[in-house]
């Protein structure tokens, strides 16, 4: 008699969209695994650093359907205005949570916050098993099993019915699977760091458009603004190397002086912006998840939103099947999740594609064109809420939690 499999759901990847995906599942009497290259407390761990998440509504009411919210929410600034512009021209968009009747339009949290929230109720949960450190070193796909061989640990080898490739843009599983990837370099770099206006930021968001990229200022705790700050590949690190000082005034000038006087400039990462689109999202036993299927372009804060909607929709697949007694594994069960998931990461990667090739030149025609869509939005309040429920993740058909509907309905 053949034996079970080890797990029914094995995850690579214990980052944000890995840990949230073991923490939906785990509402049910499933039995997981998560593998994970780097300690979770570690300093160096990537997830977890102190970048800035701009969580939309969709994304808070998905942690507050996992009972994760209330934890969250004690280190996240509300987002109550959004101030999009383009630089040197004269479009603008804003964008206020009263005119939708709802508190905030979203929440930026501390990527470190979230990480330790994650953290802490998957280590209370008594069917979540943290293999770490471990690499995954092959994967063997059987009838009714998927064999993941392991270096780094102990255990030579797990086996789970299904598993999830959440291990980031360059995943070592998609690698592994010979699975096809598209890759789109955007020539640009963002410089993530954070300042102290010498005005109140008011719980609004900026976001302002420039010809080397977007620059993005979002409210914090203590009137800091967490800043993404976009320069081309060849400059990144010129600006990463520059005196506070000097980085301060740079900053000061592609924004202005509407926030004051920048001051007390944070530490500075930066990161690559490329657009990541993997050909395939499931095989047989096989589902590529969150930026491992789709790393996006940061204009617009839509990646990690993203990422959580997939994760509630391949979270509600899953426990629909299980509930049923089918095999989570089966194609069948997984092509339910990709055409589920399909229309919103279509449209979502066309819009932040769009926004790079629209927004980032000064050619006369693209110019016009964009300020006067701008104004447009800007005057037309049917148009600017059609806008603000996609941006906000709500707009669609959109998976039960998205909803407000609990996973163990």
């Amino acid at each position: 008699m053949t034996s079970l499999p080890d797990y029914d759901v094995v995850i690579t990847g214990g980052g944000m969209t890995g840990a949230s995906l073991a923490v939906a599942l785990s509402q049910e009497n499933i039995r997981i695994a998560i593998i994970e290259a780097v300690s979770p407390r570690a300093g160096n761990q990537p997830s977890y650093d102190d970048r800035s998440l701009a969580l939309s509504l969709s994304s808070q009411r998905i942690l507050q359907g996992l009972g994760l919210w209330d934890a969250v929410s004690t280190t996240a600034n509300p987002v109550q205005h959004i101030h999009v512009s383009d630089r040197h021209h004269f479009g603008f968009v804003r964008l206020h949570a009263e005119t939708m009747h709802i508190p905030a339009l979203g929440y930026v949290v501390i990527a470190r916050e979230l990480g330790r929230v994650l953290l802490e109720k998957i280590s209370k949960t008594k069917n979540i098993d943290l293999i770490c450190p471990a690499k995954v070193n092959d994967i063997v796909i059987q009838s009714d099993r998927v064999i993941v061989n392991l270096q780094g640990t102990d255990q030579k080898s797990i086996s789970g019915r299904l598993i999830v490739a959440a291990d980031g843009s360059h995943s070592r599983v998609v690698e592994l699977l010979g699975i096809e990837t598209m890759v789109k370099d955007y020539g640009q770099t963002a410089i993530v760091t954070n300042v102290t206006p010498g005005r109140q930021h008011q719980n609004t968001a900026y976001e302002r458009f420039t010809s080397h990229g977007p620059l993005a200022l979002l409210p914090l705790n203590d009137n800091r603004c967490a800043v993404v700050f976009t320069v081309y590949h060849d400059e990144a690190e010129a600006f990463m190397n520059l005196d506070e000082n000097v980085f301060l005034n740079q900053l000061q000038s592609r924004f202005s002086r509407r926030l004051g006087e920048f001051k007390r400039l944070g530490n500075r990462k930066s990161y690559p912006m490329q657009l990541i689109h993997t050909k395939e999202q499931v095989r047989e036993r096989i589902v590529v998840l969150g930026n491992s299927a789709h790393t996006i372009h940061p204009n617009g804060a839509q990646g990690f939103n993203l990422c959580l909607r997939d994760v509630a929709g391949l979270a509600e697949t899953l426990i629909y099947a299980f509930r049923s007694g089918i095999d989570p594994g089966q194609r069948q069960v997984l092509n339910q999740y990709r055409d589920l998931r399909e229309h919103d990461q279509i449209a979502v990667i066309r819009f932040t594609d769009s926004l790079a090739g629209l927004f980032y030149n000064d050619l006369p025609h693209k110019v016009l064109l964009r300020n006067t869509g701008m104004l447009l939005m800007d005057s037309f309040p049917l148009l600017k809420k059609a806008f603000m429920q996609r941006a906000m993740g709500i707009y669609g058909h959109q998976p039960a939690l998205v909803r407000g509907v609990p996973l163990c309905q």
